[in-house]
């Protein structure tokens, strides 16, 4: 370098002495190129500008050449002669090769130091080492940058916030809670283009000024204001098309402003940044995901260990709290019974009310309780039933081992309670087949034997009653409505039912009544139960009936067929949903479900000849059916169907001629009275 300058110096015609000097952009001294004869370095102050500038001091010429990147040369010369346009267009030319060397030299050293930075920078999985190794190294590549810090967007808060900081006290900012489009910082999240900023005046620092008092406050004194930094970097981190963070750069001290240069080497960096943050949150979430496995497996062994060992619910709910870090509750939702024993129903909810919410979410998995305190139900159900639930408090309590063992023990005790399903059913089959023995049985010994069996006391009454479930196909739903039936018989009349059990679609029960105080009262609470089940509320019907006060186990048979009787009789008007008493159906008893069809032909052999003479009003069978209703009134009956009385004499003669049948027999006025009751009673 030193030869051909000399050479280009002699063939231009110039004598020494003269020096040459270089300055780079990052330094902020004058490096000697030639200087054979020792001059001093020029002076430094004012000498930016156009891309050669001329200057005169003392008895020394100054030439500076000013390239890209604030790369200048100074040449410097005491011949006192003057330098043309042309010279020094050459001179230009002729220095500019040594600057494209240095930018070669360093832009080598520059991208060398960007792949060791991203080699570190991606080296780690563990997501917070790797922002802050993203700003470290960050500093590194730009050098012109004092401090750095990084930003991420808290879903939570739906605020930006500070999450590593380099070069600054992070006590100071980490308060700091930037909305979208607040300062550079929210304007690049809003925007997701960089935001590079190095005069007050520029346009887009009025798109970026304003920042809230408050985060003003908490930045500190030092940089309170962005007016208060020289040159500002604010670049969106992509990853996978969505902005994940931002990098804010700043410029306070060091000389040189940051360029567009640096927004470049940004690009290049970040771009592998963006692929660190995905690898490191890939793997958070893997671990995570592992960590969850093994919590997972753990517990189930250890609650599947509870329930092979049949430690029962009671313990099994017991270690759920443990693991949850908070006291749980089950609720068996068929047998109406709770665990821990002492517990009680969150308020305002009862079994059934409990039920219905449940029922009404049936594909979710927990839900929130609007309750004052904050309870949340986890369904247990096995397939479409809904078995029981935990109830534990405000899900904002629970870790995540805590959900993992809801979620795990939820599975568990829908298994424990199945099971438990299947030995009440089976206990039911027996309950029905000993009372099937004590009903057949004529033996006074047998008899109280099985009535021993059976849990029946002696009493100064018994009285069977039955209700029966229609409307539901499903077997497993048939199953639990029994269940959740007798839990609510046991519930409401536990004194005085003796024995209870489900069999098919019904529910029969014994109750032991000292007199009609308390059949009546047991009357009432059937009453109640088949009321609550006809708004609607419920996906099946439910049926009742009830047989006559007995005295002796031998009469417990009487009592069942008069409650089987009421249940199934057709003419027992279940149109009000109430319990049928075998007492208050009178002459209904007679026809019961078997004889059916002999009503329907006897009633058609009444009213079907009326009807082809009367085809269009049925004037003669309305006629027939409120004259017996009015007692065999005539008047009554003529004032009801609001015709004159003779014109009443006239159709009863020709019902009487239709029918062949004569009102003044006894036995033909029986026929037709029955006939009535039956038409408005079926």
């Amino acid at each position: 370098m030193d030869n051909s300058i000399a050479t280009l110096y002699n063939r231009m015609g110039f004598k020494l002495p003269y020096s040459v000097w270089r300055k780079t952009g990052e330094s902020s001294t004058l490096e000697a190129i030639v200087n054979r004869s020792e001059m001093t370095p020029p002076a430094m102050e004012n000498m930016r500008g156009t891309p050669i500038q001329t200057f005169q001091e003392n008895d020394e010429q100054k030439v500076q050449f000013t390239y890209a990147d604030d790369y200048r040369v100074f040449l410097v010369f005491t011949e006192n002669r003057v330098v043309g346009e042309d010279e020094l267009a050459v001179l230009f030319d002729f220095f500019y090769k040594g600057y494209a060397q240095f930018i070669d030299v360093t832009g080598r050293v520059k991208l060398a130091k960007i792949v060791d930075s991203i080699r570190y920078t991606t080296a780690s999985l563990n997501l917070e080492d790797v922002f802050c190794n993203i700003l470290t190294h960050t500093l590194e590549v730009i050098t012109n940058a004092d401090y750095g810090t990084l930003w991420l967007y808290d879903e939570t808060k739906k605020k930006i916030v500070c999450k590593a900081s380099q070069g600054y006290r992070y006590e100071e900012i980490r308060h700091m809670e930037f909305e979208l489009g607040e300062g550079p910082v929210g304007h690049a999240f809003e925007v997701g283009t960089p935001v590079l900023i190095t005069n007050p005046s520029d346009l887009k620092f009025g798109e970026v000024k304003h920042i809230s008092k408050e985060n003003k406050q908490r930045w500190g004194r030092r940089v309170e204001d962005i007016t208060n930094i020289r040159s500002v970097i604010a670049y969106p981190i992509v990853v996978e098309d969505r902005i994940e963070c931002v990098m804010y750069l700043g410029q306070m001290h060091s000389e040189h402003v940051l360029t567009d240069r640096d927004l470049w080497l940004l690009q290049i960096f970040t771009t592998q940044v963006g692929i660190a943050i995905r690898n490191a949150k890939q793997f958070a979430n893997i671990r995570e995901l592992n960590d969850a496995l093994v919590q997972r497996d753990v517990i189930h062994a250890r609650l599947t260990d509870l329930s092979v060992r049949n430690m029962g619910t009671e313990k099994m709910v017991e270690e759920l709290s443990q693991m949850a870090g908070q006291s749980l509750v089950f609720i068996d939702l068929l047998m109406n019974e709770m665990i821990p024993a002492m517990a009680i129903l969150p308020t305002g909810l009862s079994f059934s009310h409990l039920l219905q919410i449940i029922q009404k979410e049936s594909q979710a998995k927990s839900i929130e309780l609007n309750t004052k305190e904050g309870d949340v139900v986890y369904p247990i159900r096995s397939g479409s039933v809904v078995l029981g639930c935990l109830i534990a408090k405000s899900p904002q309590t629970l870790t995540r081992l805590g959900e993992v063992a809801l979620e795990q023990g939820s599975a568990v005790l829908a298994l424990e309670r199945v099971q438990k399903q299947n030995v009440l059913a089976f206990y039911y089959k027996n309950q029905q087949q000993l009372f099937d023995e004590l009903l057949y049985t004529n033996d006074p010994e047998l008899l109280n034997e099985k009535a021993e069996a059976l849990g029946i006391r002696n009493s100064e009454g018994f009285v069977v009653a039955m209700l029966q479930v229609t409307g539901c196909s499903d077997p497993q739903e048939l199953e639990a409505h029994i269940f959740r039936l007798i839990a609510e018989l046991r519930s409401a009349a536990g004194a005085l039912v003796q024995t209870v059990f489900g069999w098919q679609n019904k529910v029969i029960l014994l109750a032991g009544v000292t007199g009609t105080v308390e059949l009546g009262f047991f009357e009432r609470q059937l009453d109640e139960m088949l009321v609550y089940r006809a708004d609607g509320r419920n996906d099946y019907v439910l049926h009742g009936g009830i047989g006559s006060l007995i005295s002796s186990y031998s009469d417990i048979e009487r009592s069942y067929r008069e409650a089987e009787i009421a249940l199934t009789n057709p003419l027992a008007g279940k149109v009000n949903h109430k319990l049928v008493r075998y007492t208050d159906i009178g002459i209904s008893r007679l026809f019961t479900s078997r004889n059916t069809e002999e009503v329907s032909k006897f009633l058609s052999d009444v009213f079907q000849p009326l009807r082809e003479i009367d085809r269009s009003s049925g004037m003669l069978e309305q006629t027939l059916l409120v004259y017996f209703e009015k007692n065999r009134s005539a008047g009554e009956a003529a004032e009801t169907l609001h015709i004159h009385i003779n014109t009443l004499y006239q159709r009863l003669k020709k019902i009487e001629e239709v029918l062949g049948l004569s009102l003044k027999n006894a036995d033909d006025v029986l026929q037709l009275q029955l006939a009535c009751y039956l038409r408005q009673r079926a």
